[in-house]
């Protein structure tokens, strides 16, 4: 091991220890919480979600996506609870379904807790038609009001969820990611996350059809920092990696076939993001910019890749919580 790798491993272990004790010294002037008002909140995003598929005997890798551009998410927050439901309206540009590339549909509902410093997050997805982004690449001269090959029937349903834990006790993810609180001193945190999900991958075609079936479970480090620009304003960068593993399950079946695959690979993760937040006691604003990807080989040495590069404008509003609300929640 060379001597820089022994440096940075000793960097990494002394900052990562230097989180846990801090963990243990909260200081309460450190984060103004706005748990006692009911927020209600706008986001509009391009979470644009692509999977790629390439083999070693080839340099062009078969690029899947939805013909929609943007994703419009309704959120509530209140006490230690978020409920989310994003969806693709027709209303949105670039939202129209065209024979060219197809139709689309997109819906995801997600509910997450605060309990202390543990982020709980739970979410359904669900996704519809597919076009092949570069179809020029494996089949040509097609014509222009039909050229890209549709899989309007490929659906992938998603059941997810997510355990982190915030080391530093005196940063607030809260403030980062659901804007429920306010960092008033610039600081970071190291966030070890657990993710379990089970995602269904199904296309019916004539009398052809094919089910895969995806267990996943990883492990990542994030690293979360909030800068504080001035009084109402911050820029918050961060990144994070992990390793997992895919337990895949395929079945295909049709006129003279009947066939099934079970499989075991690790996964890789990684990604990263900036954000740039406006907040004061009542109103709340700010843009991000995030990547994320997950990759792994299959049985077949078939690289499979998850890309979603996308930019996010959020808007929102705090006010009173109705009584009868206010009674439930005064029970957290």
């Amino acid at each position: 091991m060379s001597y820089n790798s022994i440096y940075f491993s000793g960097l990494f272990i002394v900052l990562f220890s230097h989180q846990i004790i801090l963990a243990q010294n909260k200081d309460s002037a450190a984060i103004i919480s706005y748990a006692d008002k009911m927020q209600i909140k706008l986001n509009v995003d391009s979470h644009l979600e692509n999977y790629y598929v390439s083999n070693n005997e080839s340099e062009t890798d078969l690029n899947l996506a939805l013909n929609n551009d943007l994703r419009l998410t309704l959120l509530l927050d209140y006490k230690i609870f978020s409920l989310s439901y994003s969806f693709t309206p027709d209303f949105l540009p670039g939202n129209h379904g065209d024979e060219n590339k197809g139709e689309s549909s997109y819906s995801d509902f997600s509910v997450s807790l605060y309990p202390g410093q543990f982020v709980q997050e739970l979410t359904y997805q669900r996704m519809k038609g597919f076009y092949v982004v570069n179809t020029a690449d494996f089949v040509a001269n097609l014509p222009e009001d039909s050229a890209y090959l549709l899989f309007p029937d490929l659906k992938r349903t998603f059941y997810g969820g997510s355990t982190a834990y915030i080391l530093n006790s005196d940063f607030s993810i809260e403030n980062l990611v659901y804007q429920r609180e306010w960092q008033r001193y610039s600081t970071g945190s190291f966030v070890p996350r657990f993710n379990y999900s089970y995602a269904e991958f199904s296309n019916d075609f004539e009398d052809f059809k094919g089910k895969e079936k995806d267990f996943d479970f990883s492990l990542d480090l994030n690293y979360y920092y909030n800068w504080v620009l001035a009084e109402r304003f911050n820029l918050s960068p961060y990144a994070y990696g992990g390793l997992g593993t895919r337990i895949q399950n395929y079945r295909q079946s049709g006129d003279n076939l009947n066939e099934k695959e079970s499989n075991t690979y690790f996964t890789q993760e990684y990604g990263g993001g900036l954000q740039l937040g406006y907040n004061t006691d009542k109103f709340l604003m700010g843009a991000r910019v995030s990547y994320k990807s997950l990759n792994y080989k299959n049985a077949s040495d078939l690289r499979i890749q998850n890309d979603s590069w996308y930019g996010l404008f959020f808007i929102g509003y705090r006010l009173d919580p109705p009584e009868n609300l206010k009674r439930i929640g005064d029970q957290f």
